[in-house]
């Protein structure tokens, strides 16, 4: 062996060495090299602390999918119902066994909340009578306190008088009837309240455009 050494040479020796080094170690000279790259490409600035670097492609790309899941939820918005409707779905889920604290979990149960509300808001929209809205923005105007019974019947008398042929046989409570029922307006003895549901139903009348001028 050493007369082969010898006879080859010092340089020629090493440069052997260095090939057979290579094939032996070549997965984690590649990784190195790779890692080395990666900082170099990476590097802001080099001053007398050091060298400078901005994130890694990994870090940079969990950061990127953190800020798109915060646009997303921002986008949807944020509201008593939603976070209602949100809570329930969550807590459905969980039930059966169904993991909810995920990014993506987050986004998909709030895109299902705002669709149950949207659809439950256009379903409203499309069988509420105007006189009704009118009413809702009257009880709108006193959230919290409401109105008694006798101003709300009154409402409805007036109505009757301009509506008579459509209302003739109509009675109070028939006409409240749907506004209980699809949760816009819930009473307490005799005042009659608007719930949150119902405010937030005015309020995507009017971002939606909606137009109050509906028939009755």
């Amino acid at each position: 062996m050493a007369e082969i050494i010898k006879a080859l040479g010092v340089p020629h020796f090493s440069f052997l060495f260095g090939v057979v080094f290579l094939f032996l170690f070549k997965s984690q000279v590649d990784s190195i090299i790779s890692q080395l790259a990666s900082l170099i490409s990476r590097i802001t600035s080099i001053d007398k602390s050091g060298l400078k670097a901005g994130p890694t492609p990994e870090a940079q790309r969990e950061k990127q999918k953190t800020e798109a899941v915060q646009e997303l939820l921002l986008a949807i918005g944020n509201s008593i119902v939603l976070g209602d409707i949100e809570a329930r779905i969550k807590s459905d889920l969980e039930g059966r066994g169904i993991e909810t604290d995920g990014d993506t979990a987050k986004v998909l149960i709030k895109h299902l909340a705002a669709t149950k509300v949207l659809l439950e808001f256009e379903q409203t929209h499309n069988l509420i009578f105007g006189t009704q809205i009118h009413l809702l923005k009257k009880l709108n105007e006193v959230v919290g306190q409401g109105r008694e019974r006798d101003y709300v019947a009154t409402h409805f008398e007036a109505v009757k008088g301009i509506f008579k042929k459509d209302f003739y046989d109509w009675s109070f409570d028939q006409y409240m009837a749907f506004l209980i029922r699809r949760s816009l307006v819930t009473v307490d003895g005799d005042t009659y309240h608007i719930t949150n549901l119902g405010v937030e139903y005015l309020v995507w009348m009017t971002r939606d455009g909606r137009s109050e001028g509906k028939p009755l």
